[in-house]
């Protein structure tokens, strides 16, 4: 992990009152000795190259602004304590202007992540990022994982003269064989956000694809499907979320919002789910802006989402 550099937000403070565990306390500094680590990587450049909003290399600190502000530890929906488990905030990414070297440098800091037995959670930045957290965790575990992508688009686009984009990074890593198509899941897609040319692209890999619609008629139905296709034969898998999944209503501050989207109790389940699975062995929320966000909607969303994770990681380690 030597491309680590210290956040510019630190999430941590000590706890003063015994009687309220804040989620502040339990998020230590820079602690590799913990079960999940989590790590920025504030890069939208391939953004801007795809046509999106810039931005979202602010997201990192502004989820650690949220989760600094969150609340407490306890649970009291699912009676979930998660403040037993060790988690550390371990900084950024240190990225550069080199789209190529900034996902070699995400991948040398995951990997590293994962030979010290730590769970990721990866705030990005651009959706390309997963090509870098992605191979990390594919060339640990022999090219033997899953995925599933929680998005309203593909992220299929083809490459072009090695022209990398936040819209092709899972044409990457399928077509570099980082990630076979039966073993992948795109859940959300919009109707009219993705072309007929990457629908049958996803088909001739064999890929699974649920429908924005197909998954809110049934949430946990669905990613329990999902989770199977993912983790069937593999040894890991991992779960991306894209902020652009969700309404725009509930996330205005995303680089390409949609009025149609998941509401926050669908996608708080959804990562909720995939914090239970043994299988989920990385988790990574994407396309958070800052810029366009209002009142802190959007980052504060994107903080539930990893405490959703993490109450269903605590379920994991219960059984």
């Amino acid at each position: 992990m030597n491309f680590l550099k210290k956040p510019g937000v630190q999430v941590y403070e000590p706890q003063n009152d015994p009687d309220y565990p804040g989620v502040k306390n339990i998020i230590l500094p820079g602690d590799r000795h913990v079960d999940i680590g989590i790590i920025g990587v504030p890069f939208d450049k391939a953004i801007s190259l795809g046509g999106g909003r810039d931005g979202a290399r602010l997201a990192p600190d502004a989820v650690r602004k949220a989760l600094k502000k969150y609340g407490t530890s306890f649970n009291i929906e699912r009676k979930i304590d998660i403040s037993d488990i060790k988690i550390a905030d371990l900084g950024d990414v240190a990225v550069t202007e080199d789209i190529t070297e900034t996902h070699e440098r995400i991948t040398d800091v995951v990997d590293g992540m994962l030979v010290e037995g730590i769970l990721p959670i990866v705030i990005g930045g651009g959706h390309d990022i997963s090509i870098g957290t992605v191979r990390a965790l594919s060339e640990f575990h022999s090219r033997e994982i899953g995925g599933i992508n929680i998005d309203a688009h593909f992220d299929v686009r083809e490459i072009i003269d090695n022209r990398i984009t936040s819209g092709t990074p899972f044409r990457k890593l399928l077509e570099t064989e980082l990630l076979k198509g039966e073993n992948f899941v795109e859940m959300g897609a919009h109707d009219n956000l993705n072309s007929r040319t990457y629908y049958d692209y996803l088909m001739s890999r064999k890929v699974s694809v649920f429908t924005l619609s197909e998954v809110e008629a049934g949430v946990s139905t669905i990613m329990e499907k999902a989770l199977k296709i993912a983790g069937s034969n593999t040894r890991s898998a991992f779960v991306s979320i894209d902020i652009d999944s969700v309404a725009q209503c509930f996330a205005p501050g995303s680089s390409a919002p949609d009025a149609w989207g998941f509401n926050p109790e669908h996608i708080r389940e959804l990562a909720f789910l995939a914090g239970a699975s043994e299988k989920a062995g990385l988790l990574e929320i994407v396309e958070i802006n800052p810029g366009f966000d209002v009142d802190d909607r959007t980052a504060r969303l994107g903080a539930s989402i990893i405490i959703s994770f993490l109450n269903g990681f605590k379920m994991r380690k219960s059984v």
